[in-house]
């Protein structure tokens, strides 16, 4: 993803903020560069509405790695119209029906869903990963290790 497309979605979230569809707090979407070919993103406690808009404005088919809370929502709202997602790879807890829809891979936990991406990632495309439970200071953190320690072997 060029730094244009870059700052056409930041600019996108700032006219949200602006306009008072979505306050400072909503949103904390970092870039962490480029990791198994693709733009790598995070997002801290996503708004799925925000999140949602923003997935589309990607311009390459997207990787998110995400919870169960906040995969079923962005579902629930798409009815199965999520074509820019390419791969949902969900980990922790989750209720079974999620584990049986298209496009979703389950893991019991972070490290192991970390570990999948590598069977998932697409050239050109976008990983987004996403967090807002209790343990999301923690899992930002193991996912942030997981980027640069990838980044550096490369």
């Amino acid at each position: 993803m060029s730094e244009k497309e870059f700052n056409e979605i930041k600019s996108t979230i700032e006219n949200a903020q602006k306009s008072g569809t979505l306050s400072a707090d909503d949103t904390t979407l970092q870039s962490h560069g480029k990791c198994m070919g693709m733009d790598t993103f995070s997002w801290l406690n996503p708004n799925i509405s925000v999140l949602e808009k923003t997935i589309d404005t990607f311009p390459f088919s997207t990787i998110w790695l995400g919870n169960y809370a906040e995969i079923q929502e962005f579902i629930s709202v798409q009815e199965q119209n999520y074509n820019k997602v390419e791969q949902f790879i969900l980990y922790g807890s989750c209720e079974d029906i999620v584990k049986t829809r298209n496009k979703i891979s389950h893991f019991s936990n972070l490290t192991e869903a970390l570990e999948s991406l590598a069977f998932f990632s697409i050239n050109p495309g976008i990983l987004i990963f996403t967090t807002s439970n209790s343990d999301s200071p923690y899992s930002m953190k193991v996912f942030n290790e997981y980027i640069i320690k990838i980044q550096k072997n490369k």
